[in-house]
């Protein structure tokens, strides 16, 4: 009987060894690949093989590099520039006007004089230069200052040279007057340039948060693919061990279907682990915009590891206030409500009816010869006149529109403020919720997978004495690596969330040591 039994077994094996020999083989085909990957960090799914530039570079590294190559904060880079010439295309109205003007005429005519028949030809000649000066100020004042010469050479008339100077001084008295009026654009457009300022702060630390949630995805995938692997690799030494014990007959057969499945399973998830760990490298180069012939086919390597900061938190009281005085999006809205003020000032100055007060001073030459009419200060020849003129449209109904369109649009702003007020006490405090949860699950992780790691080595200990089977062996390294992948992922889920609650306050580039952006 026992010699029976033991050539069975021989049979058994003669009929199972060359099975388990082509399973081995197939696995080890269909793992090459996949440990080769591993190795090379960065084979492509479709199978292709191509030069690899590797790019080591450390957390603080990636965010010059992004803030400096980056395409979307170049083109926003520029706002500041454009907006600025709005201001200075503003103050032109302040600009000093210079008008030069040179006229020559010439006339022939025939004239008859008194009673006389025989007509006679007479021929003139003259000239007229001219200098102009006109400048307005911000105060509401105009001033125009002239001087010039005019000649007349006649053949019937004696010669006659003019030279003159004269200045005219305009003083708005209603509408029109003072800075608050005259300088509302120019303001406007100063606010404007703040304003793009803020706009490109707030691009700036989204995309220093982009760049640092793409550098510890970079890790966490790369961790994650590790661990799918180290997955994988537990489950086939279970099939061997499984393989084994079929072979000496400890196991029935149909043990190798669950624990094939499992390895099935496993493979896919590391596929799908590489996959995600590929999406991140893309996504991490388009960040930085690295220069290289090679772009897409750059390696980024990150240096650094998860951490645990110094930044110790404040109360949220303190985070609150910091939000609410570094915000880009609300200094924004405050800068939108200073301009609602100004307009406010410009359309209110325009209900007033025009009234101006002028002033105009001028010496006047007159001599025989060109030489002797150059305009002279000391000639006893002048001209002085002064006014008022008054200008009153009815109704005014333009200017009462525009007055209280501003003053809509005003308490428009004023509620925006208010709004953006309350948004970013809730995007801070909701952030500095998650803070607090993500740390606390960095402590609960760590002791989850030790545990974890404990039970699986006491369940394959029983599988190897024969008081466990295959569906708890399995079912214990499911659960250890999901703690792997738990504990990696809630020290980069914590540094996420400090860096939610820094964009939240809008101190995530003065935090970074970034204090300026080259405006």
């Amino acid at each position: 009987m026992k010699r029976s039994r033991k050539n069975q077994n021989k049979s058994n094996l003669k009929y199972i060894c060359p099975g388990r020999a082509v399973i081995c083989f197939l696995l080890l085909l269909a793992v090459s690949p996949v440990l080769a990957g591993n190795e090379m960090g960065n084979t492509p799914l479709n199978g292709e093989t191509r030069t690899i530039d590797t790019l080591r570079v450390s957390l603080q590294e990636a965010i010059f590099l992004g803030l400096k190559n980056n395409p979307t904060l170049s083109i926003q880079r520029r706002n500041p520039d454009i907006m600025s010439t709005f201001a200075r295309e503003q103050l032109s109205a302040f600009d000093p006007l210079l008008i030069v003007t040179g006229i020559r005429n010439q006339a022939s005519s025939t004239r008859r004089l008194g009673a006389q028949r025989t007509p006679f030809t007479l021929d003139d000649k003259g000239f007229e230069t001219g200098l102009q000066f006109n400048e307005l100020f911000p105060t509401g004042t105009s001033i125009i200052a002239n001087i010039g010469m005019t000649g007349s050479v006649s053949s019937l008339y004696a010669d006659q040279y003019t030279g003159g100077m004269d200045v005219t001084i305009t003083q708005s008295l209603l509408q029109g007057f003072g800075f608050g009026a005259n300088l509302a654009g120019v303001r406007k457009a100063r606010l404007d340039v703040e304003i793009s300022k803020s706009e490109l702060k707030a691009v700036a630390e989204n995309l220093t948060a982009e760049i640092e949630n793409g550098y510890w995805d970079l890790y966490l995938t790369g961790q994650e693919m590790q661990i799918q692997q180290q997955s994988l690799e537990l489950a086939q030494k279970q099939l061997s061990e499984s393989q084994e014990r079929v072979a000496v007959g400890k196991l029935p057969r149909l043990e190798l279907a669950a624990v094939e499945a499992e390895v099935a399973a496993r493979r896919s998830a590391l596929i799908d682990a590489q996959s995600q760990h590929e999406q991140s490298r893309l996504r991490f180069l388009y960040l930085l915009n690295p220069e290289s012939n090679k772009f897409w086919e750059t390696l980024p390597k990150p240096v650094d590891r998860p951490f645990l900061p110094n930044d110790s938190l404040e109360d949220i009281i303190v985070h609150e206030k910091v939000g609410l005085k570094y915000r880009p999006d609300l200094e924004q809205a405050r800068f939108n409500l200073k301009k609602g003020d100004l307009e406010i000032a410009r359309t209110k100055n325009g209900l007033l009816p025009r009234l101006d007060l002028f002033v105009t001073l001028g010496r006047t030459n007159y001599a025989e010869t060109f030489a002797g009419a150059y305009p002279d200060f000391n000639s006893p020849f002048y001209q002085m006149s002064a006014g008022l003129s008054i200008a009153l449209p009815v109704p005014n109904r333009q200017a009462s529109a525009q007055l209280q369109r501003a003053r809509f649009s005003r308490e428009q702003q004023a509620q925006a403020v208010e709004n953006m007020e309350k948004l970013v006490q809730w995007d801070v405090r909701s952030a500095y919720v998650e803070v607090l949860r993500s740390r606390q699950q960095i402590e609960a992780t760590r002791v989850t997978r030790e545990l974890q790691a404990k039970k699986l080595d006491a369940e394959q200990e029983k599988f190897r004495v024969g008081k466990s089977t295959n569906f708890l062996v399995l079912q214990a390294q499911r659960d250890y690596t999901a703690s792997q992948l738990d504990e990696a992922r809630s020290m980069v889920a914590y540094l996420n969330a400090l860096v939610k609650l820094y964009v939240a306050e809008g101190t995530l580039l003065e935090r970074r040591g970034i204090k300026t952006l080259d405006y």
